[in-house]
Protein backbone atom coordinates (compact mmCIF):
# COMPACT_ATOMS: atom_id res chain seq x y z
CA UNK A 1 0.00 0.00 0.00
CA UNK A 2 1.08 3.59 -0.60
CA UNK A 3 0.86 4.33 3.39
CA UNK A 4 3.86 1.41 3.81
CA UNK A 5 5.61 2.54 1.21
CA UNK A 6 6.34 6.51 1.99
CA UNK A 7 8.74 6.45 4.43
CA UNK A 8 10.87 3.82 2.97
CA UNK A 9 10.48 6.11 -0.21
CA UNK A 10 11.93 8.83 2.51
CA UNK A 11 14.83 6.92 3.37
CA UNK A 12 15.81 6.05 0.14
CA UNK A 13 15.29 10.27 -0.92
CA UNK A 14 17.52 11.08 2.45
CA UNK A 15 20.18 8.26 2.20
CA UNK A 16 20.22 7.80 -1.69
CA UNK A 17 20.11 3.94 -1.87
CA UNK A 18 17.34 1.58 -0.06
CA UNK A 19 17.31 -1.95 1.27
CA UNK A 20 14.63 -4.23 -0.07
CA UNK A 21 14.95 -7.56 1.43
CA UNK A 22 13.49 -10.94 -0.23
CA UNK A 23 12.35 -8.83 -3.49
CA UNK A 24 12.80 -11.50 -5.60
CA UNK A 25 12.47 -15.24 -4.37
CA UNK A 26 15.48 -18.08 -3.79
CA UNK A 27 13.56 -19.74 -7.18
CA UNK A 28 14.01 -16.75 -9.22
CA UNK A 29 17.81 -16.28 -8.09
CA UNK A 30 18.95 -19.87 -9.26
CA UNK A 31 16.94 -19.33 -12.38
CA UNK A 32 19.41 -16.52 -13.30
CA UNK A 33 22.34 -18.37 -11.83
CA UNK A 34 21.64 -21.79 -13.86
CA UNK A 35 21.07 -19.50 -16.80
CA UNK A 36 24.27 -17.61 -16.33
CA UNK A 37 25.81 -21.53 -16.08
CA UNK A 38 24.66 -22.06 -19.44
CA UNK A 39 25.70 -18.91 -21.00
CA UNK A 40 29.03 -19.46 -19.85
CA UNK A 41 29.11 -23.01 -20.54
CA UNK A 42 28.92 -21.96 -24.49
CA UNK A 43 31.12 -18.48 -24.07
CA UNK A 44 33.55 -18.29 -26.80
CA UNK A 45 36.82 -16.60 -25.98
CA UNK A 46 36.71 -13.08 -28.25
CA UNK A 47 39.55 -13.06 -30.76
CA UNK A 48 41.59 -9.91 -29.48
CA UNK A 49 41.99 -12.05 -25.78
CA UNK A 50 43.54 -14.22 -27.75
CA UNK A 51 46.48 -12.74 -29.72
CA UNK A 52 50.48 -12.80 -28.47
CA UNK A 53 51.74 -9.39 -28.60
CA UNK A 54 55.21 -9.07 -28.48
CA UNK A 55 55.72 -5.07 -29.70
CA UNK A 56 54.77 -2.11 -27.20
CA UNK A 57 52.88 -0.83 -30.66
CA UNK A 58 50.87 -4.37 -30.88
CA UNK A 59 49.98 -4.08 -27.31
CA UNK A 60 48.45 -0.57 -27.85
CA UNK A 61 46.75 -2.13 -30.45
CA UNK A 62 45.63 -5.04 -28.28
CA UNK A 63 44.30 -2.73 -25.53
CA UNK A 64 42.24 -0.75 -28.80
CA UNK A 65 40.51 -3.99 -29.91
CA UNK A 66 39.51 -4.78 -26.20
CA UNK A 67 38.22 -1.43 -25.85
CA UNK A 68 36.13 -1.46 -28.46
CA UNK A 69 35.06 -4.55 -27.44
CA UNK A 70 33.78 -2.95 -24.72
CA UNK A 71 32.74 0.31 -26.52
CA UNK A 72 30.38 -2.15 -28.32
CA UNK A 73 28.61 -4.11 -26.21
CA UNK A 74 25.89 -2.19 -25.09
CA UNK A 75 23.32 -3.90 -27.41
CA UNK A 76 25.56 -7.64 -26.85
CA UNK A 77 26.00 -10.10 -24.24
CA UNK A 78 29.68 -9.91 -24.12
CA UNK A 79 32.34 -10.89 -21.50
CA UNK A 80 34.64 -9.55 -19.67
CA UNK A 81 37.66 -11.91 -17.90
CA UNK A 82 39.66 -11.07 -14.65
CA UNK A 83 43.25 -10.61 -15.52
CA UNK A 84 45.83 -13.38 -15.82
CA UNK A 85 43.25 -15.84 -16.19
CA UNK A 86 44.20 -16.51 -20.34
CA UNK A 87 46.99 -17.51 -21.39
CA UNK A 88 47.99 -15.60 -24.85
CA UNK A 89 46.70 -18.24 -27.05
CA UNK A 90 43.79 -17.70 -25.24
CA UNK A 91 43.51 -20.77 -23.05
CA UNK A 92 42.01 -20.75 -19.61
CA UNK A 93 44.51 -20.49 -16.88
CA UNK A 94 41.77 -21.52 -14.32
CA UNK A 95 38.17 -22.52 -14.94
CA UNK A 96 36.19 -21.11 -17.32
CA UNK A 97 33.95 -20.18 -14.80
CA UNK A 98 35.89 -18.80 -11.97
CA UNK A 99 37.58 -16.58 -15.55
CA UNK A 100 34.62 -14.12 -15.40
CA UNK A 101 34.65 -11.28 -13.93
CA UNK A 102 31.20 -9.91 -15.65
CA UNK A 103 28.62 -10.39 -18.03
CA UNK A 104 27.35 -7.61 -19.45
CA UNK A 105 25.78 -4.88 -20.94
CA UNK A 106 22.21 -6.39 -22.93
CA UNK A 107 21.27 -9.29 -20.82
CA UNK A 108 17.98 -7.73 -20.09
CA UNK A 109 17.10 -6.98 -23.97
CA UNK A 110 18.72 -10.80 -25.01
CA UNK A 111 18.43 -13.30 -22.62
CA UNK A 112 14.78 -14.83 -21.84
CA UNK A 113 15.56 -14.76 -18.31
CA UNK A 114 17.09 -11.91 -17.42
CA UNK A 115 14.53 -9.80 -19.32
CA UNK A 116 11.78 -11.41 -17.38
CA UNK A 117 13.73 -10.74 -14.30
CA UNK A 118 14.23 -6.61 -15.36
CA UNK A 119 10.94 -6.78 -16.42
CA UNK A 120 9.07 -8.22 -13.66
CA UNK A 121 5.76 -7.00 -12.73
CA UNK A 122 7.27 -6.37 -8.98
CA UNK A 123 9.84 -4.34 -10.97
CA UNK A 124 7.51 -1.89 -12.54
CA UNK A 125 5.11 -1.63 -9.41
CA UNK A 126 8.38 -0.37 -8.27
CA UNK A 127 9.37 1.92 -10.62
CA UNK A 128 5.35 3.06 -10.42
CA UNK A 129 6.12 3.85 -6.75
CA UNK A 130 9.31 5.87 -7.33
CA UNK A 131 6.78 8.20 -9.39
CA UNK A 132 9.26 6.87 -12.82
CA UNK A 133 7.15 7.98 -15.59
CA UNK A 134 9.43 6.84 -18.83
CA UNK A 135 11.52 4.48 -17.24
CA UNK A 136 14.39 3.12 -19.81
CA UNK A 137 16.53 0.23 -19.75
CA UNK A 138 20.12 1.10 -20.47
CA UNK A 139 22.33 -1.40 -19.12
CA UNK A 140 22.59 -4.64 -17.49
CA UNK A 141 25.36 -6.99 -16.34
CA UNK A 142 26.04 -10.24 -14.16
CA UNK A 143 28.76 -9.46 -12.15
CA UNK A 144 30.63 -12.69 -10.24
CA UNK A 145 32.81 -11.18 -7.72
CA UNK A 146 35.02 -14.33 -7.34
CA UNK A 147 36.92 -14.74 -4.78
CA UNK A 148 40.26 -16.63 -5.52
CA UNK A 149 40.84 -12.36 -7.33
CA UNK A 150 39.18 -10.51 -4.71
CA UNK A 151 39.17 -7.36 -6.50
CA UNK A 152 37.81 -4.54 -4.65
CA UNK A 153 35.46 -1.89 -6.00
CA UNK A 154 36.93 1.57 -5.89
CA UNK A 155 34.29 4.22 -4.58
CA UNK A 156 32.83 5.63 -7.13
CA UNK A 157 28.86 7.29 -8.79
CA UNK A 158 27.08 5.51 -11.05
CA UNK A 159 26.10 8.87 -12.88
CA UNK A 160 30.26 9.07 -13.52
CA UNK A 161 29.98 6.72 -15.99
CA UNK A 162 25.85 7.40 -17.28
CA UNK A 163 25.83 10.97 -17.41
CA UNK A 164 22.03 12.66 -17.67
CA UNK A 165 21.04 16.37 -17.79
CA UNK A 166 19.53 16.71 -15.65
CA UNK A 167 21.52 14.39 -12.79
CA UNK A 168 19.28 12.70 -10.59
CA UNK A 169 17.60 10.68 -13.44
CA UNK A 170 19.98 6.94 -13.54
CA UNK A 171 18.61 4.27 -10.88
CA UNK A 172 20.63 1.17 -10.38
CA UNK A 173 18.95 -2.33 -9.59
CA UNK A 174 21.56 -4.52 -7.29
CA UNK A 175 19.93 -8.17 -6.72
CA UNK A 176 21.35 -10.21 -4.30
CA UNK A 177 21.75 -13.90 -6.45
CA UNK A 178 23.33 -15.04 -3.32
CA UNK A 179 23.97 -13.76 0.41
CA UNK A 180 26.24 -10.68 0.13
CA UNK A 181 28.67 -10.04 3.46
CA UNK A 182 31.17 -8.15 4.84
CA UNK A 183 33.01 -11.04 4.27
CA UNK A 184 32.71 -12.15 0.35
CA UNK A 185 31.93 -7.87 -0.41
CA UNK A 186 28.77 -6.71 0.15
CA UNK A 187 28.43 -2.72 -1.07
CA UNK A 188 29.05 -0.22 1.33
CA UNK A 189 27.68 3.53 0.77
CA UNK A 190 28.04 7.07 2.07
CA UNK A 191 24.49 7.99 3.51
CA UNK A 192 23.10 11.27 1.93
CA UNK A 193 25.95 11.40 -0.52
CA UNK A 194 24.04 11.89 -3.71
CA UNK A 195 23.07 15.43 -3.39
CA UNK A 196 26.30 16.89 -4.10
CA UNK A 197 26.42 16.74 -8.23
CA UNK A 198 29.53 14.27 -9.49
CA UNK A 199 33.12 14.86 -9.14
CA UNK A 200 33.92 12.58 -12.07
CA UNK A 201 32.87 11.60 -15.37
CA UNK A 202 33.92 8.66 -17.86
CA UNK A 203 33.42 10.13 -21.35
CA UNK A 204 34.26 9.04 -25.00
CA UNK A 205 37.76 9.78 -25.87
CA UNK A 206 38.10 11.72 -29.07
CA UNK A 207 38.86 9.34 -32.07
CA UNK A 208 42.66 8.71 -32.97
CA UNK A 209 43.14 8.91 -28.82
CA UNK A 210 44.97 5.97 -27.99
CA UNK A 211 42.47 5.10 -25.66
CA UNK A 212 38.48 4.61 -26.01
CA UNK A 213 37.85 6.37 -22.57
CA UNK A 214 38.96 8.91 -20.22
CA UNK A 215 38.29 10.52 -16.98
CA UNK A 216 37.22 14.68 -16.82
CA UNK A 217 37.68 15.66 -13.03
CA UNK A 218 38.75 13.41 -10.34
CA UNK A 219 37.43 11.13 -7.53
CA UNK A 220 38.01 13.21 -3.99
CA UNK A 221 39.54 11.21 -1.43
CA UNK A 222 36.77 10.18 0.50
CA UNK A 223 36.79 9.30 4.46
CA UNK A 224 36.64 5.53 5.23
CA UNK A 225 34.44 6.57 7.87
CA UNK A 226 31.83 7.39 6.49
CA UNK A 227 31.03 4.67 4.85
CA UNK A 228 28.43 1.98 6.01
CA UNK A 229 28.31 -1.74 4.84
CA UNK A 230 24.84 -3.04 3.58
CA UNK A 231 24.87 -6.63 3.99
CA UNK A 232 22.04 -8.27 2.20
CA UNK A 233 20.54 -12.03 1.79
CA UNK A 234 19.78 -13.66 -1.58
CA UNK A 235 16.55 -12.03 -3.38
CA UNK A 236 17.30 -8.60 -1.53
CA UNK A 237 17.22 -5.67 -3.89
CA UNK A 238 19.25 -2.62 -2.94
CA UNK A 239 18.22 0.50 -4.73
CA UNK A 240 21.10 2.98 -6.32
CA UNK A 241 20.86 6.42 -6.60
CA UNK A 242 23.16 7.35 -9.78
CA UNK A 243 25.02 9.71 -7.71
CA UNK A 244 25.35 8.19 -4.11
CA UNK A 245 28.97 7.20 -3.38
CA UNK A 246 29.45 3.62 -2.93
CA UNK A 247 32.02 0.82 -3.49
CA UNK A 248 32.50 -2.79 -2.17
CA UNK A 249 35.94 -4.31 -0.58
CA UNK A 250 37.61 -7.20 -1.14
CA UNK A 251 35.91 -10.74 -1.34
CA UNK A 252 37.88 -12.67 1.37
CA UNK A 253 35.79 -15.59 1.87
CA UNK A 254 35.66 -18.74 0.24
CA UNK A 255 32.01 -18.16 -1.43
CA UNK A 256 31.50 -15.98 -4.42
CA UNK A 257 28.96 -13.28 -4.77
CA UNK A 258 26.99 -13.35 -7.33
CA UNK A 259 24.73 -10.56 -8.73
CA UNK A 260 22.13 -8.93 -11.44
CA UNK A 261 22.07 -5.36 -11.69
CA UNK A 262 20.86 -3.43 -14.10
CA UNK A 263 20.58 0.61 -14.64
CA UNK A 264 17.28 2.72 -15.10
CA UNK A 265 16.93 6.20 -16.81
CA UNK A 266 13.48 8.07 -16.23
CA UNK A 267 13.68 9.32 -19.89
CA UNK A 268 11.13 12.15 -19.55
CA UNK A 269 12.82 15.45 -19.44
CA UNK A 270 16.22 13.53 -19.76
CA UNK A 271 19.27 13.86 -22.06
CA UNK A 272 21.28 10.73 -22.20
CA UNK A 273 24.79 12.37 -22.72
CA UNK A 274 26.25 11.90 -26.08
CA UNK A 275 29.94 11.74 -24.54
CA UNK A 276 28.90 8.00 -22.85
CA UNK A 277 30.66 5.55 -23.26
CA UNK A 278 26.98 3.75 -23.80
CA UNK A 279 25.20 4.53 -26.34
CA UNK A 280 21.79 3.52 -27.65
CA UNK A 281 21.68 1.95 -30.98
CA UNK A 282 19.29 1.15 -33.95
CA UNK A 283 19.56 -2.64 -33.12
CA UNK A 284 18.65 -1.55 -29.44
CA UNK A 285 17.20 1.44 -28.89
CA UNK A 286 16.42 1.78 -24.59
CA UNK A 287 13.97 -0.48 -24.04
CA UNK A 288 11.03 0.56 -21.42
CA UNK A 289 10.93 -0.78 -18.39
CA UNK A 290 7.01 -0.86 -18.29
CA UNK A 291 5.33 -3.48 -20.73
Amino acid sequence: SGEEQSPRLFQFHKDGFLVLEQFFSAEECDSMRSQIQRIVAEMEVPPHCRTAFSTREEEQLQEQGSSDYFLTSGDKIRFFFEKGVLDEKGNFLIPKEKSVSKIGHALHAYDPVFKQITHSPKVQELGRKLGLERPVVVQSMYIFKVQSFKLSLTPHQDASFLHTEPLGRILGFWIALEDATQENGCLWFIPGSHTNGISRRMVRAASGASTCVEFVGSEPAYDDKQFIPLPISKGGLILIHGEVVHKSELNSSESSRHVFTFHVMEAKGTTWSKENWLQPTPELPFPSLYT
